[in-house]
């Protein structure tokens, strides 16, 4: 029972959503389900809110930086389209339930995202603003395995809730990879185990995701994400340093609706997917009552993408989570 409360809040589900690769990184890899300390063995709910800030403003061909010019050189011809910034920011509400081995939980996000492009060839700049729910993702996991809990198995569903309409400001939809919603519905499988050395509380994790339904003729590619972290296990302290490696592989989106180099030598070659790593410190407060707050900064180790993408220097993720 010690060693499940010391290793709590170190089990970090980080199921991505369909942001997480759409445009190299357009969602926090982090997981913010569990962060109390008493979450494992707690039977009852608790509530979240959360905010991550993402700001792609660096270009890059595979697993290089590019300035403008050289993005323009690199895809070559005259109507691609080469996208200059993106900034999202999402603020996500959540709920849980664990009674026994079982429990569930629920996400949904809401987007501020602000995007520029420019067509290559023809100078032709254009913006997007959006201010939208996102796509709802429902989870169960069940941690009866063997008796200590340590081992579980995760299941769910990422919903088609979010908007998958939204506009430029001169006219023409936003690529689907960077619509808010994906328009599918998601079916998510995965398991996690927890340990501990010394002081250290340490877990792994690995989910996969892949649409099941689509519409609109755009298929958002499969995803494996696999996430380590560590933190010190010392019972009955407020402050808690914690540490997580993420990495996330997304195949290229596919379908006549998904984005793909229209001119030049790429002609066909789609412009999604790729292999992102992350290094994220963080820590944790337990304020009392319950509650606890959260923060980290998500640091790129590694960023190889398919074509010409935006990518961030670092993404910042806080948060607070209320156990009843």
């Amino acid at each position: 029972m010690k060693i499940k409360h010391a290793l709590t809040i170190a089990i970090l589900l980080a199921i991505p959503g369909r942001e997480a690769l759409a445009c190299a990184a357009c969602g926090c890899l982090l997981s913010k389900d569990w962060v109390g300390q008493e979450d494992i063995t707690h039977s009852g709910w608790a509530v979240g809110l959360s905010y991550d800030f993402i700001n792609q403003n660096r270009m890059r061909l595979g697993n290089s930086n590019l300035s403008y010019p050289a993005a323009l050189n690199a895809v070559g011809g005259t109507g691609n389209e080469v996208e200059t910034a993106t900034a999202t920011r999402i603020t996500t509400a959540s709920i849980s339930y664990n009674s026994g081995n079982w429990g569930w939980d629920a996400h949904l996000p809401y987007y501020d995202r602000y995007h520029t492009t420019m067509q290559t060839g023809d100078g032709g700049y254009n913006y997007s603003q959006s201010n939208e729910l996102g796509d709802m993702r429902v989870m169960g996991k069940y941690n009866g395995i063997f008796a200590d809990g340590s081992t579980g198995i995760l299941f769910g569903v990422k919903l088609a809730t979010g908007t998958t309409n939204t506009s430029f400001a001169y006219g023409g939809l936003v690529d689907a990879a960077l619509q808010v919603g994906t328009g599918s519905n998601d079916l998510i499988l995965g398991a996690y185990h927890i340990g501990s050395i010394g002081k250290l509380g340490w877990f792994a994790q690995a989910t996969y995701q892949f649409a099941i339904s689509t519409t609109g003729g755009y298929r958002p590619g499969d995803t494996t994400n696999v996430n380590l972290g560590l933190r010190y296990a010392k019972l009955g302290q407020k402050v808690t340093p914690l540490f997580q490696i993420n990495y996330i592989h997304r195949q290229s989106d596919s379908g006549p609706a998904a984005s793909y180099y229209t001119g030049g030598p790429y002609i066909g070659t789609p412009i999604t997917g790729g292999d992102l790593a992350y290094l994220a410190p963080g820590a944790s407060i337990r304020l009392g009552d319950g509650y606890a707050v959260y923060g980290y900064v998500q640091f790129p180790a590694y960023q190889n993408v398919v074509g010409v993408q935006l990518v961030a220097p670092r993404i910042y993720s806080l948060g607070i989570r209320k156990i009843f």
